[in-house]
């Protein structure tokens, strides 16, 4: 069962009062005056309560490296039990690191080890420690559904911090504070900045993540009353008067020319999504981005990337940042460490690791006085990337050297891929010298702006992001000008199309009036002519009538002469008939003429008419002459108005895009606007 009393702290404050007892144990270990070193089990095999005595001397510290393949709860409190009052930090470990002649500096983690290596440090060396435990308020991100703001995590974690009250005296020259965080909690960054934001412990904060099985689901640490999860555990720490402390970090990677400033990244998940492109002013994916730099495939990145890793760099100095893995499908980088918005990744590839290690030590402990003791944090990544390396990795210290594998370092602020080391030293009456040490206000100073210089990286970001929007927005007003000015000429050609709309329909008015005017004359006409020829045809038809009647009385008349006699009266009767008939004739034929008079008349006034329509059409021929020309003044703006569409409809284009990229940088700008409250 484990307990989350958030709020409770142990104090212990020793002052030593006698030489040290040394004691065999299970496997043999460096021998120090000041610092025990004990390698044994689950069960605690072969250690007594006798191994944490100096004399009648309680140790100052008892840290405690526990495999993550124990129970821990129960190996806690049987060590608890062994130690008595003593204050006691325990973590879960990757492996444990028990500097040994023989078998090297890395204990085997291979299986389900069972592993317990203990650091008791003597209160002649570590003359006042205070350990408190304080919760990171990341349940939300451990649940897998980060609510909290990035600004309220860290005021809540600063409010926790107010609980946290040391007694000491805190100076950096002989006071650090050792800490160590959940694992898997994914705050470092946000405990730091917490720190540094309560302004109110004025020394180096250095340690390590716990570490635990690479399912990487579970950490735990003890602050010497309970077992916690989702807190990180603090130790303020006060070395003896003729002690000195120092501290360094080593990683084997240098540069190698390539760096990338994170726009878009999620603390909470640590992943990188899109970083800066300071030349074209945009943002791009940042897988994209590294296979253009490393000139690969996506399918090659994660070839490419073997070997090489990414840092921080702080005046100078190189705080690593590993690759944890790349999803391709949403162009996103997941890191070990913290990474956040602002930062400037720069690429690096591993140097010789036994190598660099060894080499920093030296430059280390150079001109330094005896060294008494070393505690460790070494990233769980050294280990894994250089297993078939880790056996030469022996006598790189000259005095015991105990840590463990962590899931990231702290040297103040997060790292990971590093070894953080606390180292001890005897000065005596001499003048020690350290410079970073005796300078720590300055390096406090970095640390402290390191999280300022994220934020104003991040504006700056965004502001230069935002000017970019405002210089296409400008752009853009130049294209709506242009747009303008093609519209105008629309226009014109506009007022073009309508003068002929208007003569065309002047005509068509003019056409219609007189049509109808010339053709109501002309079918009136018609009908009057209608009207004569039917009058000529009844003529015609008396005239055919008497005719018939001439003949037939010619017929009489010849016959009645053939007979003679009596012939006179019939003769008398047929000339009264053909006199008659002659007048008859005689008048039809005086009808027939005025029938044709009419008949000439009207076709005297039809040809007028059709002269007069002729003429109608002849006019009409010119308005239509002067509507084809002003149909070819079309024609020939047609070429100007095809151009004019065309460079509207391209601007058009233009414009939308345009407005498409700025709504999609404008909702970016907001997304990060919120991420950086994340």
């Amino acid at each position: 069962m484990f307990f989350r009393n958030h709020e409770t702290s142990v104090k212990i404050d020793h002052v030593a009062q006698a030489p040290l007892a040394m004691a065999d144990k299970l496997e043999a270990v460096p021998v120090s005056n000041w610092i025990r070193t004990l390698r044994t089990n689950a069960d605690f095999a072969g250690v007594t309560a006798s191994d944490f005595d100096f004399k009648g001397a309680a140790p100052s510290l008892v840290m405690a490296y526990i495999s993550p393949h124990v129970d821990f709860s129960r190996t806690c409190k049987a060590l608890k039990e062994l130690v008595g009052q003593a204050p006691v930090i325990a973590t879960t470990t990757a492996g444990e690191l028990c500097d040994d002649p023989e078998k090297g500096l890395y204990c085997s983690a291979s299986g389900a080890w069972d592993n317990v290596v203990l650091q008791i440090f003597s209160p002649e060396l570590l003359s006042q420690v205070e350990v408190f435990s304080v919760p990171l308020h990341c349940e939300d991100i451990r649940s897998g559904q980060p609510a909290l703001l990035r600004q309220e995590r860290v005021s809540r974690i600063v409010k926790s911090l107010e609980n946290v009250r040391p007694r000491l005296s805190i100076d950096a020259r002989d006071t650090f504070t050792l800490t160590f965080v959940d694992g898997v909690s994914k705050s470092e960054s946000y405990f730091m900045e917490g720190v540094y934001k309560a302004a109110r412990f004025p020394c180096l904060f250095i340690g390590g993540s716990a570490g635990g099985k690479l399912d990487f689901k579970n950490t735990y640490l003890f602050d010497g009353d309970k077992v916690v999860e989702n807190h990180a555990v603090l130790a303020f720490v006060k070395v003896a008067k003729d002690k000195r402390y120092s501290v360094m970090k080593s990683q084997n990677f240098r540069k190698i020319g390539y760096d990338f400033v994170v726009v878009d990244a999620d603390p909470n998940k640590r992943t990188v999504s899109a970083i800066y492109d300071a030349s074209a002013n945009k943002v791009v994916p940042f897988v994209s981005a590294l296979c253009d730099a490393l000139r690969v495939q996506p399918s090659g990145l994660e070839k490419a990337l073997e070997g090489r890793a990414f840092g921080i760099e702080i005046d100078g100095e190189l705080f690593v940042r590993s690759v944890a893995g790349i999803d391709f499908n949403t162009e996103t980088v997941t890191f070990y460490c913290d990474v956040g918005s602002g930062d400037d990744l720069i690429l690096l590839e591993a140097t010789d690791f036994i190598d660099q290690t060894r080499r920093d030590v030296d430059a280390f402990l150079k001109d330094k006085p005896p060294l008494l003791g070393v505690l460790l944090n070494d990233c769980i990544l050294r280990r894994l990337s250089n297993e078939t390396t880790l056996k030469n990795a022996k006598n790189i210290w000259p005095a015991p050297a105990v840590g463990f594998s962590t899931f990231g370092e702290l040297f103040g602020i997060n790292v990971n891929q590093t070894l953080t080391a606390v180292a001890f030293f005897e000065t005596g009456t001499s003048d020690y010298k350290d410079d970073f040490i005796d300078q720590f206000p300055i390096e406090y100073a970095k640390f402290v702006n390191y999280f300022a210089r994220c934020q104003l990286n991040r504006a700056e970001i965004l502001n230069r992001l935002r000017g970019g929007v405002i210089d296409g927005i400008s752009n853009h007003l130049g294209i709506a000008a242009k747009i303008e000015t093609v519209l105008t000429e629309v226009g014109d050609i506009g007022g073009i199309m309508d003068g002929i709309r208007h003569a065309m329909e002047s005509d068509q008015k003019q056409r219609a009036t007189g049509d109808d005017s010339n053709t109501e004359q002309l079918s009136e006409k018609f009908t009057s002519l209608n009207a004569a020829l039917a009058n000529l045809r009844q003529v015609l038809s008396v005239i055919d009538g008497i005719t018939s009647q001439t003949n037939l009385l010619a017929l009489n008349a010849t016959i009645e002469a053939a007979r003679a006699g009596e012939a006179g009266r019939g003769f008398s009767v047929v000339a009264g008939e053909v006199k008659k008939l002659a007048s008859d004739t005689k008048s039809t034929l005086t009808y027939t003429q005025a029938a044709i008079g009419e008949i000439e008349l009207s076709l005297k006034q039809l040809g007028g008419i059709i002269e007069a329509t002729r003429l109608q059409f002849k006019d009409e021929s010119q308005h239509y002459q002067d509507t084809v020309l002003r149909v070819e003044d079309i024609f020939a703006q047609s070429g100007h108005i095809e151009r004019s569409l065309n460079g509207l409809s391209a601007m058009a284009a233009e414009h939308r895009h345009g407005i498409d990229q700025m709504n999609d940088s404008v909702a970016f700008l907001r997304e990060l606007d919120a991420r950086a409250n994340v």
